[in-house]
């Protein structure tokens, strides 16, 4: 979900909380890119292929933290069972 990739999000206020940010205004600023105009129906199938254009700009870095994030999960559940 791009809205919960990290490096995506924006921080909240003055309390350093990141936030996610819309849809659209990532691809504005990420691929250049408007979607989701003012006055037009959104179109799930432009929101769908617009997500995954932001996945793939960024795919090795969001792959790695993924799979960060697993081996950490892992390990803190093997924590859990001893």
């Amino acid at each position: 979900d791009t809205a919960k990739y990290e490096p995506f999000m924006k921080t909240r206020f003055d309390d350093n909380v990141l936030w996610p940010r819309k849809l659209r205004e990532l691809c504005k600023e990420k691929l250049g890119k408007d979607i989701q105009q003012v006055g037009i129906p959104h179109s799930p199938i432009e929101d769908a292929t617009s997500a995954l254009d932001l996945y793939k700009s960024v795919r090795i870095k969001w792959e790695k933290a993924m799979q960060y994030k697993i081996k950490k999960t892992k390990e803190i559940m093997r924590k859990e069972k001893e």
